[in-house]
Order: structure tokens, then C-alpha cells, then sequence
């Protein structure tokens, strides 16, 4: 039987592991992952051979996965859903049509060609934008109903 040290042990090694699965792979297995703290620890976007790329759960959303985009030492103000510059949500996996939309989220990394699910005014969007092609990706600190006209167009049926 493990000791409750050990067990405190296990688990911090159990995250330093999963900090190196592949999105798919961290997505499904959320509680793998520490919640993200304010009290000054150093997260990394995984661009140096030292450090994987930090992935921690939402204090306010802890339904959310986020990904480190750069790295920094936490305070109380940078939460993930508030400070998109360094985290993106790691989203489940979602057709990205119109019967599944992808939740959309500030920070996240949107796919041209996609439908969006915008939770702060419940529509649905399509990422699309003149000069690029269907699959491209960006990372957008905003969200569809802010960028109507420049990122997104509202879904309505007579769209489609």
C-alpha cells in the first residue's frame, strides 16, 4: 500500500509525464494535468530542450485544457482565460460542422473552414477569410461574434 507522501509523489510524476502527450492524447485525460496556480510557477511553451510544453486545467474552467504559448512565471491575474497571449485551449475533438461546432474560446487555435459555437452569444460561425484555404490555422485572441466580417461569418441555414 502506498503512503500518502508517495502517492503525493506519484502524482507529481504522473503530470511531469503527461506534459509530453500529443493534444489528442492530453485532451482525453484531463485530470492528468494540474490546475493552474497564481503562486509564482514558471510555465514553458516547450521551445527549449529543457522543458516540455505546460499544459494545466482552468481554475475558473476546469473543464478547460490549456497549452502554454510562452513562457512566464504565473501571477494572479495571467489565469489562461484571461491572459490568451499565453495559453491556448486545447479543445476535445469536434467536427467542426454545423451539428457539432467547436466551442470557441479567446487564445484558441481556429481552423479556416470550421464551424465555431461563440458560449457568450450562443450562434455558430464559420471561420473563413479571403486568401486562405480550408485547414489553415490561426490563433485568434478573440472571439467569432467580435470578428464577424474579418475572421468569421454568422451561420444562419439560407448559409449553408
Amino acid at each position: 500500500m502506498m503512503t500518502r507522501d508517495q502517492a503525493i509523489e506519484f502524482r507529481r510524476n504522473m503530470e511531469k509525464q503527461a506534459m509530453f502527450a500529443p493534444d489528442d492524447v492530453a485532451v482525453s485525460q484531463p485530470a492528468s494535468y494540474p490546475v493552474w496556480s497564481p503562486d509564482a510557477v514558471s510555465y514553458y511553451d516547450g521551445m527549449d530542450s529543457k522543458h516540455p510544453q505546460s499544459k494545466v486545467r482552468g481554475r475558473t474552467h476546469p473543464d478547460r485544457l490549456y497549452k502554454c504559448t510562452a513562457p512566464h512565471t504565473s501571477q494572479e491575474s495571467w489565469e489562461p482565460d484571461a491572459t490568451p497571449a499565453l495559453w491556448t485551449v486545447i479543445d476535445e475533438t469536434h467536427a467542426g460542422t454545423v451539428d457539432d461546432p467547436v466551442p470557441a474560446a479567446r487564445g484558441m487555435e481556429y481552423e479556416y473552414g470550421l464551424y465555431y459555437l461563440d458560449g457568450e452569444d450562443g450562434n455558430i460561425y464559420l471561420c473563413e477569410r479571403s486568401g486562405t484555404a480550408p485547414g489553415e490555422k490561426i490563433i485568434l485572441q478573440y472571439l467569432p461574434h467580435e470578428l464577424v466580417g474579418q475572421y468569421f461569418t454568422l451561420y444562419t441555414p439560407e448559409t449553408v
